[in-house]
């Protein structure tokens, strides 16, 4: 499992939104919600990495959401440090589209290590806002 960052795709609005291309990548051709996904990834990291900490304070399900369109996946505790990912697309005849496992662990590698290419090419790109001081602060707790 990845999750994907394209720093080039990096954009903030004249309103201060911060959007660019992020999705994970499972493998076998498996990208969700979709290869190039672009979203608010500053915002959508944010809350990821609080789901991330609600996950290891005891909650027993939560939701990584994506801001644009209906997609998010719920994590689910496996045992020793296991996570099932259900990856699902809130439309008519969609909803679970496939589920898998990775460790607690690498989910959180890949979260903080897309959270830092972020912080960086916002801070090569002279990009700022309070999202992303939010974020900072996350990744120093």
């Amino acid at each position: 499992m990845r999750l994907i960052f394209d720093p080039a795709t990096l954009r903030q609005s004249r309103s201060g939104s911060i959007t660019g291309v992020i999705c994970y990548d499972f493998g076998e051709q498996r990208q969700f919600p979709a290869p190039d996904w672009n979203d608010f990834v500053v915002v959508v990291l944010n809350w990821w990495i609080a789901a991330l900490e609600e996950m290891t304070a005891g909650s027993q399900q939560v939701k990584f959401q994506f801001m644009d369109g209906p997609y998010w996946i719920t994590a689910v505790p496996q045992g020793e440090g296991g996570l099932l990912l259900n990856c699902i697309e809130d439309r008519r005849d969609a909803g679970r589209l496939f589920e898998v496992l990775v460790t607690e662990c690498d989910l959180r590698r890949e979260l903080m290590g897309a959270a830092r290419n972020v912080l960086r090419a916002c801070a090569t790109a002279g990009i700022e806002s309070s999202e992303l001081n939010e974020l900072r602060t996350r990744l120093r707790d």
